[in-house]
């Protein structure tokens, strides 16, 4: 369960609180512009309050400052020391401080318009020779401190610069001290209905520092924030939601079910079959996966959107509960409200997990930017074969009209990578009494895309590496190995052998591998200048330069980065001795890219080291029997 406790406050809500900045954290450090930005942000948000386009509670979020109570002593000038109760700043320190430096600069229109606001202190434990808390307080006032201290210069240089800023739009004042200070507290609803500026306030619990110190250097050395789903978890397991022992059990029940549905998108063939390769987040609480598509958050939304959204609607539905006088109750209605969404949609992504057909064809969906939340909604609106039906269309939606046959690598990369997948997953479903599933986790963890089954003869290798590389896949190809005893010893026994054979065609075999195993090994004994020939000439012997049309979908299918290496020009018998040898270690090939090296499609195999016409019009013709019936007519 959650411990820590979490809220959206109002600046209005710090009145009178007392901070500590503790000496583990660097000094302030927000240069002018960032101030001036956080600045133009809240005069945007007014802009959109006077234009009636921000809804009564509607408000402005910082980012989280997280605290820990604490109490400590002051030294006041007259030497006396004075006990005082607020709160450790674990992170959030920049924002406090400029904001703090902002309400200085309006300070007597806030005075005027919120005389019962009372300014928060900040106490620095760093250099307290200095006293920056008092330098912070007299800020407005002449000084001639700033260039005595570091921290110093960093805040009167924000602070003239919000000054000027401010004075420049005198007319901002005092919307800009309504919407930091504006406070209109519903207490029988529990919400703040005022169009105001917030902050997320989540507070740790435990009286440990080094529990403060390692969360201070995840947020901020290792740069990771406080994530939505952390937040949200928060929100919902608060202990002022859950009042009584039966309440806590409900409160032990969620976070039992949380941790289930997470260790379950955990599971990466699970998780793969939902996240699509180009998806613009990425998780390390996988259920925030669930809350961003509830929420609808896309690359332009803030931060935090996801979570403020969860805020507002936890607010909502109590301001919904009017009539109900029991707050345990309505606390209660609420969270269970938002947590049965949650697990529906979890439990509609299991279905179609667990569901053979719809995993195969919705994961293909998926990956081709298929709407989840649409594909969610159908599911829950149609009767199973409609729904099936439904997933059908969507993906003939996704391929169009188009002329499989017509498919060329120059010009239609999108729709060949597509058609090949869709290939892949209707091969692995054709068989319906087996369990074999296509792995997209494998698929998309691996980056398998479109490739020449035949090399491409118009690609030529130029890059000296790359050169060297060919070299040892050939040898390592026709020898076994690359290491030069092993190819020395080879090469003796092709002579020995030619010369112990009487059988002329098998003579005439070994004469060809021998000769072809010599040229290779001469670019690496003698220098590369004949690269070009020799490259030629492997290729004619494995017939890599008799398939007519190499840009064409009958000659492109699915490998990994690995086995085509880099220099794109493996020949058909090297990509097929890899697939096989990944095949036999257990190591995940796409079953149609398995099928076409094993020559499965082909009707006739006269010889398996080569990838000729005929085997890539069968191919293809099998390919256009799987894949036509999702084509638009």
């Amino acid at each position: 369960m959650c411990s820590n406790t979490i809220d959206v406050r109002s600046i209005a809500s710090l009145s009178g609180m007392n901070f500590y900045i503790p000496d583990y954290q660097r000094g302030y450090r927000w240069t002018a512009s960032q101030a001036i930005q956080m600045l133009s942000d809240f005069e945007e948000f007014c802009k959109r309050n006077d234009q009636g386009n921000v809804a009564s509670g509607e408000y402005y979020c910082l980012q989280p400052i997280v605290v820990k109570k604490k109490e400590w002593t002051e030294r006041k000038g007259d030497g006396r020391e004075e006990y005082i109760e607020g709160y450790e700043v674990i992170d959030g320190q920049q924002r406090l401080t400029t904001l703090y430096i902002i309400m200085k600069c309006i300070w007597k229109v806030c005075e005027i318009l919120y005389p019962k606001f009372q300014l928060y202190s900040i106490n620095y434990e760093t250099r307290k020779e200095y006293d920056s808390n008092k330098f912070l307080t007299e800020i407005d006032q002449n000084t001639g401190k700033a260039n005595e201290f570091i921290d110093f210069y960093y805040m009167k240089s924000v602070y003239d610069a919000v000054y000027q800023w401010i004075d420049s739009k005198a007319e901002l004042r005092n919307e800009i001290a309504r919407i930091l200070l504006e406070h209109k507290f519903d207490a029988e609803e529990n919400i703040d209905l005022a169009r105001n500026v917030r902050v997320i306030w989540y507070e740790v619990s435990g009286d440990n520092t080094s529990s403060s110190i390692d969360i201070f250097t995840r947020l901020n050395i290792g740069k990771i924030p406080l994530t939505n789903a952390e937040l949200i978890k928060a929100l919902l397991l608060k202990k002022g939601n859950f009042l009584s022992s039966d309440d806590t059990m409900r409160q032990l029940q969620i976070a039992t079910e949380w941790n289930s549905i997470e260790q379950r998108l955990q599971d990466d063939s699970f998780w793969y079959f939902l996240y699509r390769s180009d998806y613009p987040f990425t998780y390390e609480n996988r259920i925030e996966f669930i809350f961003d598509l509830m929420k609808s958050r896309t690359i332009d939304s803030e931060f935090y959107h996801t979570f403020n959204e969860f805020n507002k609607e936890l607010e909502s539905l109590k301001s919904e509960k009017k009539s109900e006088k029991n707050q345990r109750f309505k606390n209660q209605e609420c969270i269970n409200k938002i947590w049965d969404n949650v697990k529906q949609i979890y439990q509609t992504f299991v279905e179609w997990y667990e569901d053979r057909t719809l995993y195969h064809l919705i994961g293909f969906l998926i990956e081709y930017k298929a709407d989840i939340r649409t594909l969610i909604n159908a599911s829950k609106s149609k009767k199973k074969d409609e729904f099936l039906n439904y997933i059908k269309k969507e993906i003939s939606n996704k391929l169009g009209r188009l002329s499989i046959d017509d498919l060329s690598f120059a010009e239609n990369k999108y729709s060949i990578k597509q058609v090949l997948l869709l290939f892949n997953i209707l091969t692995a479903l054709k068989d319906k009494k087996s369990d074999m599933r296509f792995p997209f986790n494998k698929y998309k963890m691996e980056k398998w895309d479109i490739e020449h089954v035949c090399s491409q003869t118009d690609k030529t290798i130029t890059n000296e590496n790359q050169q060297r590389r060919w070299i040892d896949d050939m040898l390592e190809f026709f020898v076994g190995s690359a290491a030069e005893d092993k190819v020395n010893q080879h090469i003796s026994n092709l002579e020995i052998e030619i010369k112990n054979n009487p059988e002329q065609a098998r003579n005439g075999l070994l004469r060809s591998e021998l000769k072809l195993v010599n040229s290779i090994n001469s670019l690496r004994k003698e220098g590369l200048s004949n690269f070009e020939n020799v490259f030629k000439e492997v290729q004619s012997f494995f017939n890599e330069d008799k398939v007519e049309d190499k840009d064409n979908i009958s000659n492109l299918t699915l490998l990994d980065e690995e086995t085509n290496r880099s220099y794109g020009n493996a020949f058909f018998p090297i990509k097929r001795k890899r697939i096989i040898a990944n095949d036999e270690l257990g190591i995940f090939v796409p079953i149609a890219t398995k099928n076409l090296f094993l020559k499965y499609y082909s009707k006739r195999s006269n010889n398996l080291m080569h990838w000729e016409n005929s085997d890539a019009k069968d191919y293809l013709a099998c390919l256009k029997e799987f894949v036509s019936p999702y084509i638009k007519a």
